[in-house]
């Protein structure tokens, strides 16, 4: 079974913070580009990085989500900023994860 996970990219000065709720991992980048993909690597490197744990802790990492007042900020201020203008500073996107995840997640 492969992850969709939700994910939001905000723009702070001149850098782009990006953060994937499902899993509480967080990249930056010099625009929108660079950190969804800077935050698609660290999500394969996570996720091969829990390979190697054994079955319960495998559990524990795929189950990890970010605070509930983080996913809630980010996805009340990418819809208000939805509703503003077209030229958002807060994006919301969707990632796969790349190889099969155990369906126990």
């Amino acid at each position: 079974m492969n992850l969709t996970l939700r994910c939001y990219a905000r723009k702070c000065g001149r850098q782009w913070h990006a953060i994937c709720t499902d899993l509480d991992i967080a990249a930056d980048g010099a625009s929108f580009e660079d950190a969804k993909a800077s935050l698609a690597k660290c999500i394969d490197l996570y996720l091969e990085g829990i390979e190697e744990l054994p079955t319960r802790e495998q559990r524990r990492f795929l189950t990890r989500r970010a605070p509930w007042h983080v996913r809630t900020k980010m996805a009340v201020l990418t819809w208000w900023e939805d509703l503003r203008s077209h030229d958002s500073r807060f994006r919301e996107f969707v990632l796969q994860s790349p190889a099969p995840v155990p369906v126990y997640a």
